[in-house]
Order: C-alpha cells, then sequence, then structure tokens
C-alpha cells in the first residue's frame, strides 16, 4: 500500500517558532496516520479525539488534516465495532477527498502560469526543470487565491513533466544578485514579445568553465 504524505500540523503550537514538547507528538502522529489506510485512520484519529475529552475532535482535525465529519465517522464505526459489526468496507463506493485540482479547476493553470517565466532543461530532456522550490510556489498560488499544500504541488509538477526539485544550488542561491529576478523577467517579457509577433524563441542553457 502506497504511504501519505506525512501532514503538517497547522496548530497554533507547531506554527510557532518556539520549541514546544507537542511538536514532537504531532509529529508522531501525523507519522502513524501517514502509514495507515483510510479505515485505521479514522479509527486511529477517533480514539485520540475521544481520549481528549470535549473539543478533541476540532483539535485532532487541526493536527491532522482530517475532516471533523471523518472523525466522527470514525467515531461511530467504533461504537459499532464494540457491537461485534465490524464495517467491512475501507472506503463507501465512490467516497474520497477530491483531488486539489478537481475543487480547484483554475489550480494547474495557475501553476502553469508560474512556471512559464522560470522554465529549465533540454528540449529533449525526460524532465523539465524550474527555479523556484516547492515552498515558494506553494506560497505564491496560496497568495492567488489557490490554497494548496507543497505535496501537491510536487504531484502537479510531475504531472506537467517537471522534477519538483529547484534547478538551483543552494550556494548559487545564496550568491545570485538581486538582478537576477530583473534578468529573468526580461527574458520572459522578450519571448512573450517573440510570440506575439510569430517570431521563433531559441532556449540556450550554458555552463561556466570552471
Amino acid at each position: 500500500m502506497p504511504q501519505s504524505p506525512v501532514y503538517r500540523c497547522s496548530c497554533p503550537v507547531c506554527r510557532s517558532r518556539k520549541a514546544h514538547p507537542e511538536q514532537a507528538v504531532h509529529r508522531q502522529i501525523n507519522l502513524l496516520v501517514s502509514r495507515l489506510d483510510e479505515q485505521q485512520r479514522r479509527w486511529f484519529v477517533a480514539l485520540e479525539a475521544g481520549r481528549l475529552g470535549h473539543g478533541g475532535t476540532r483539535r485532532l482535525a487541526m493536527i491532522t488534516g482530517l475532516s471533523e465529519h471523518t472523525i466522527r465517522r470514525g467515531r461511530r464505526e467504533l461504537a459499532t465495532a464494540r457491537t461485534g459489526h465490524l464495517p467491512e468496507r475501507v472506503r463507501t463506493a465512490g467516497a474520497g477527498r477530491p483531488l486539489a485540482e478537481q475543487q480547484d479547476p483554475r489550480l494547474l493553470h495557475a501553476l502553469e502560469q508560474l512556471l512559464a517565466t522560470e522554465t529549465a532543461g533540454t528540449p529533449m530532456g525526460a524532465a523539465k526543470y524550474k527555479r523556484s522550490s516547492l515552498r515558494m510556489l506553494s506560497a505564491q498560488l496560496r497568495a492567488n487565491g489557490h490554497p494548496v499544500s507543497d505535496h501537491t504541488v510536487a504531484r502537479l509538477l510531475r504531472q506537467l513533466g517537471y522534477s519538483p526539485k529547484a534547478n538551483v544550488r543552494r550556494t548559487e542561491a545564496r550568491s545570485s544578485p538581486p538582478e537576477r529576478d530583473a534578468q529573468f523577467r526580461q527574458i520572459a517579457a522578450q519571448r512573450d514579445q517573440f510570440h506575439a509577433t510569430g517570431d521563433p524563441v531559441i532556449s540556450v542553457d550554458s555552463k561556466k568553465k570552471k
């Protein structure tokens, strides 16, 4: 069974930059949740919510990313299991959280627009590369009204034929001059102008000789 990505807790404690013992606990909870199937996730999180008592469902929803409806469903299933009638299906027919691009039909187009000005790689290569990191791309998408996680952006990049890794070394990123982005914007503007006039656009990647 393929493992799900580990969810990043969105509670105030984990969003804070100050170290707190609960941060490690929440990471462990989400690590375990990522290793379980859908039914097991519901049951485990429902147990944790019940252990916390009042407000536990809302708190576990914030920690794990599962909806409160899903957690309450898990509690009902556990109550049924105590009577000796275990649910047979892991997932109800036709159930499951819709993909981000299904919930937001303009998401993929918005990502393609961000990538248009920073794509690199050989035309015959198996994968294309981009300058921005997953975190930068997801932050830009959220700022443009498309709430999305880094994991979803990585999946969409692979779908579009891109490598999720940024095509820049950390040492180069730290030493890059402020004019670097301006240069890329100028190149993008010239490319758009050539496209508008029907002229060919040639991309050449080169490396410095050491």
